[in-house]
């Protein structure tokens, strides 16, 4: 019986895997598209990388679909990067929803894979890594997050989650020997969702905290300081222009549309199976925890569980009406819903539970190699993950919609922007920006006929103006021109324009043809080279430490 679990421990791990996934992915077998809170604007964003890609500009900050074409940071305020998938497909000719849904099936795949990963390599077994990657792909907000949310950010940043969780592990306890790993985490994370970027440098922090004595290593803390610089480097393209605006100009961020006190969950409805809600199979999953009575050979390990345990408790408290927020909320209004500290508790009693249990058939086994108690371990984690998840998936009732591949054709629908927390305040009303994005307006409030070409809009100025209004909703980088008799004339622009429009200075007697367009600002050409640099920088430290490894392995 051993010999055959032994033969086919990888054909076990291959079917756990897909019966893993099919129940995970099961509710994305249809035509339609699954309909949850924020869909509208994520498949908008994807469109506007779409149309980005077809005019030949597919890294545009400013999207040009938005707001019948008067346009919207999303791509400067949210990183992209996960999102060309879909996008790359709508430009292949894939529907919207079968988009959407092969890149949902490819972000499950990659968190279940990066899950997978971390753990095994942390224990040093595969049985290990496919017991965190079953809970964590199945788990109550995981599942949430995607088919009732549709929240892209949040569960894209589960694939890195694992691989910052462990490079963690690997900085407190293995003196930081693979430091992409918690790079790459950190990285990740940054590029998918700020907000939880920001829960895990408080996790690291008190975990830093708590094991100082790591630094006394100087090699640990030179290499945490350079991979801090590296990653900061590398994603430099992304939160230096974020800085920039937040500098240049105040936005609808900074006036809070909801009140985290009032999202907060009841506590006694943590651990229900329908939304918001943790769900209670992670926590149930770590309860053996109490029959490890000895550490053995697993002090580190076990050590490592407990504060990854006490850590998603933590952040579990602080999604709970228990936790003061009328009185904090100020300090903390950026994260909104205070649920979405689910996802940390997730993925922390996930990867604790995967340790937990291990240890546990371990201890039960008969041997050094019982792989068939591992293997059922496994089975049993399965079945139960697979009950709560159908339970979980039965509740949901956002259902499905079919959206047509003209369905933003209809400008209406390019103002899904939930609460545009990326509008300048000096949009005063963002209901009207779709019919007055038709509006190129002089001083005198008479119209001037005007034409979008890609990025651009342009105009023939016939007549006297102090000013001209543009439908283009005013961020830092845009420039317009006037071109009279082939001298061009840069043009001084503002963001005093009708509801937060660029407006145009003109000098009397101007006449000539206006272009006006999103060129960028020195900041983003800075901040690009500095990803350049970090990224061959990156490059030179992988080969030199390849041939460093194959030289060791070459004196051996």
């Amino acid at each position: 019986m051993k010999e055959y679990f032994r033969k086919n421990e990888n054909r076990i791990i291959w079917l756990v895997t897909m019966i893993t996934l099919l129940i995970a992915c099961s509710p994305l077998i249809t035509r339609y598209c699954i309909n949850g809170h924020d869909i509208d604007y994520h498949l908008l964003r994807i469109e506007s990388l779409k149309e980005g890609i077809l005019m030949g500009k597919p890294f545009l900050k400013i999207n040009v679909l938005f707001f019948g074409g008067a346009g919207y940071a999303s791509s400067l305020f949210y990183p992209d990067f996960l999102l060309y998938i879909p996008a790359l497909l709508r430009v292949m000719g894939v529907s919207i929803g079968a988009s959407y849904h092969i890149f949902i099936f490819l972000c499950f795949l990659l968190s279940y894979l990066s899950m997978y990963y971390s753990v095994s390599r942390m224990m040093g077994s595969k049985y290990a890594g496919l017991i965190s990657a079953v809970i964590m792909s199945l788990c109550q907000y995981h599942l949430d997050d995607i088919y009732v949310r549709s929240a892209v950010g949040e569960y894209t940043a589960f694939i890195f989650l694992p691989l910052l969780f462990y490079g963690i592990y690997n900085l407190l306890y293995e003196d930081m020997d693979k430091p992409w790993l918690l790079g790459a985490g950190f990285g990740g994370v940054l590029l998918c969702h700020t907000t939880s970027f920001v829960m895990c440098l408080l996790f690291a922090f008190v975990a830093c905290i708590l094991k100082i004595k790591v630094f006394k290593n100087r090699r640990v803390f030179l290499r945490l300081l350079a991979t801090a610089l590296i990653t900061a480097g590398i994603s430099a393209f992304y939160w230096l222009p974020v800085m920039e605006q937040l500098l240049s100009a105040s936005f609808y961020v900074s006036t809070p549309w909801i009140e985290p006190h009032t999202e907060a969950v009841r506590f006694v409805k943590v651990f229900y199976n329908k939304f918001p809600s943790l769900g209670i199979i992670p926590v149930i999953l770590c309860v053996p925890r109490i029959l490890i009575k000895k550490a053995d050979g697993n002090k580190k390990l076990l050590e490592f569980a407990d504060y990854l345990m006490i850590a998603g408790f933590l952040f579990t408290f602080l999604a709970t009406d228990l936790f003061p927020w009328q009185r904090l909320e100020r300090f903390l209004s950026f994260i909104q819903f205070p649920w979405r500290f689910f996802i940390m508790s997730s993925v922390l009693f996930s990867m604790a539970a995967g340790i937990i249990l291990y240890v546990i058939s371990r201890r039960f086994a008969r041997d050094s190699h019982d792989i068939p108690m591992e293997s059922g371990v496994c089975v049993i984690v399965l079945i139960m993950c697979a009950i709560a998840a159908y339970a979980n998936l039965s509740q949901n009732d956002q259902g499905y919609y079919d959206y047509s591949d003209d369905y933003y054709d209809y400008k209406p629908y390019t103002a899904n922007v939930i609460g545009g927390e990326w509008l300048p305040d000096t949009v005063l009303s963002k209901e009207t920006l779709v019919s007055e994005s038709e509006r190129l307006t002089a001083a005198d409030g008479s119209l001037i006929d005007f034409k979008r070409v890609k990025n651009t809009i342009e105009a023939e100025i016939d007549r006297d103006s102090d000013f001209i209004d543009i439908p283009f909703i005013y961020y830092k980088g845009y420039e317009a021109f006037l071109e009279e008799g082939g001298k061009l004339t840069k043009l001084s622009i503002s963001n005093e324009g009708n509801n937060g429009f660029i407006r145009a200075k003109l000098e009397p007697g101007m006449r000539g043809k206006l272009t006006v367009r999103y060129a960028g600002t020195t900041a983003q050409l800075i901040s690009k080279l500095l990803t350049l640099i970090s990224m061959l920088i990156f490059i030179i430290y992988l080969i030199l430490s390849y041939r460093n490894k194959k030289g060791l392995r070459g004196d051996k």
